[in-house]
């Protein structure tokens, strides 16, 4: 019939249109396009094309639902476009303000402000450079801690930064760069390897050297409010979320504390090969790396399992996991940084080479990667 006819004359034009066009643009149009469009089969095709003989998502989604699907392709196709094309992106370099290897790394403030903590002692603040100021504004706080810094994390504008002489510190982020707030202290015996938060729920968890997690809530004068042992070995990577907190040891387990609960909930064996070196968890899926460059796919709704485990073509260990919608970053002691498709099995859109050695520190946000080795940073970020 004719009308057969042009509804999929229409949807041969919309292949020809980006994902953020037909759902921005087009689908409002008229109540006829809206429909067409909401109908989540439509994009659940149109994944399947751009990334044929894969499952998306990985893990079956919470909401599957129209918004999701149309809202999955976008971001799919989005970040397709900002790493397969040659033009798209512009690197960045930062160097000449710490010398020795920057473990702690973190982007703020859309990506604009870079924070970064070195094994010199120092922590430095970069503002990026823009269309309006094409150099860099760089303000750096020698002997910031009396150690190394291992790692950083952000609380709105306040940055929390963790290092080998066993104290956190706490920096506000102003425009004339950060500025010290608080210490804390005295809780540990042992180095502090790594440290996470989430959002803008106002706790923090920090991993120790002795094997402990120690967790803080910055709105209390006593602020540590839980501390416990999971591990028979160091606590190398941490990642929360309101309801739990996960922490991965040299150990080979990854383990999950219940905070509702307060307690141990279970310890899970990545793999009897190898340990977890990093760990990135989701609403639906937790991200394991492990020294042996494997991802393993933990499931929160089968209390927190294994499910999936898949190789990469990374050489040496993963040591940092990004997710965003669209894409999913690994790290890697191989100086290489690999950005794919968060699909089952997960399918490479770009391969960088660090210009800093063995990657240290990594962080993605709105589309700005950053990574750094030993001596300086590389930024990559939409023309």
């Amino acid at each position: 019939t004719i009308s057969l006819l042009l509804f999929q004359i229409f949807l041969h034009i919309c292949s020809f249109l980006d994902a953020s066009t037909l759902v921005r643009g087009l689908s409002l149009v008229c109540k006829q396009f809206h429909e067409i469009l909401n109908d989540g089969s439509l994009w659940k095709v149109r994944i399947s094309h751009m990334y044929p003989h894969t499952d998306f998502p990985i893990l079956p989604p919470a909401d599957d639902d129209e918004l999701f699907w149309k809202l999955s392709c976008v971001a799919l196709e989005k970040q397709a476009s900002l790493w397969r094309k040659d033009d798209s992106m512009e690197k960045v370099s930062l160097y000449n303000a710490q010398y020795s290897t920057i473990d702690g790394l973190l982007l703020m403030q859309d990506g604009n402000v870079c924070i970064s903590g070195a094994r010199d002692r120092t922590l430095v603040c970069w503002k990026l450079p823009t269309k309006d100021n094409e150099k860099e504004n760089v303000t750096r706080i020698n002997n910031a801690h009396n150690g190394w810094i291992w790692d950083l994390t952000s609380i709105d504008d306040t940055v929390y930064s963790c290092s080998w002489d066993q104290t956190v510190k706490a920096w506000g982020l102003t425009d004339c760069g950060l500025v010290h707030i608080r210490t804390y202290e005295k809780f540990v015996p042992g180095s502090l390897l790594c440290i996470t938060s989430y959002l803008n729920l106002p706790l923090f968890a920090t991993g120790s050297f002795c094997r402990t997690v120690s967790v803080f809530d910055t709105r209390l004068n006593s602020n540590l409010i839980a501390k416990y042992v999971p591990h028979r070995r160091a606590v190398i990577k941490l990642a929360m979320n309101s309801e739990f907190i996960l922490s991965a040891s040299e150990d080979g387990t990854v383990s999950i504390w219940d905070q509702r609960a307060g307690k141990i909930m279970k310890n899970v064996t990545i793999s009897q090969e190898s340990f977890p070196q990093s760990i990135c968890m989701q609403r639906d899926i937790v991200y394991v790396g492990d020294n042996g460059a494997k991802l393993h796919i933990l499931d929160p709704k089968q209390d927190f399992e294994v499910v999936k485990c898949f190789s990469t073509k990374h050489k040496k260990g993963i040591n940092g996991i990004r997710v965003a919608p669209g894409c999913l970053i690994t790290s890697s002691t191989d100086e290489t940084v690999r950005i794919s498709s968060p699909t089952d099995p997960p399918q490479l859109l770009d391969t960088l080479e660090s210009s800093y050695g063995e990657i240290a520190g990594i962080d993605y946000s709105n589309n700005v990667l950053a990574y750094s080795g030993t001596d300086g940073i590389e930024i990559w970020r939409p023309k």
